[in-house]
């Protein structure tokens, strides 16, 4: 989104990052979850280095296989689901072009209590939500066209 700029230890710029997810759910009622997440990723970049830490937010939503309507208990309420999503880790810069990432994730995956009643007044299924944790590995493609030159 922006030039690389800032002090020393601050420099870098900030990425608007668009992902898609699909997660495995090894215990509990659901078995997957797939969502559409975007946000904000802050690379730090030192100077002459193909390195580069990162932080970033993401919000998003998504798909889960609920089973609160099916009876089943401390499972999600409906398949319409929201996520918010913190991480960081470091990106390996290939060429100007492509990169990978390798980080740790955290992951909160809710309804907002949108679920369909369940005959208790004002709200709908109990919604207990799910906290996700764990590496994560990616490509990174910029959508854009690499500038020539070298900041």
């Amino acid at each position: 989104m922006d030039g690389v700029e800032g002090p020393w230890v601050l420099r870098g710029n900030f990425d608007l990052t668009f992902s898609g997810s699909v997660t495995a759910i090894p215990r509990g009622p659901e078995s997957r979850y797939f969502s559409y997440i975007m946000g904000i990723r802050r690379n730090f970049i030192p100077r002459n280095r193909r390195a580069a830490p990162y932080f970033d937010v993401r919000l998003g939503f998504g798909n889960i296989d609920a089973k609160g309507p099916a009876g089943v208990p401390y499972a999600q309420g409906q398949d319409l689901t929201f996520t918010v999503n913190l991480g960081s880790g470091v990106r390996y810069n290939l060429n100007p072009r492509y990169a990978i990432s390798a980080g740790l994730n955290f992951m909160h995956i809710l309804n907002l209590d949108l679920s369909e009643s369940n005959g208790k007044p004002n709200w709908g299924f109990r919604n207990y939500g799910i906290n996700v944790y764990g590496p994560m590995v990616g490509i990174d493609v910029p959508l854009r066209r690499h500038r020539r030159y070298s900041e």
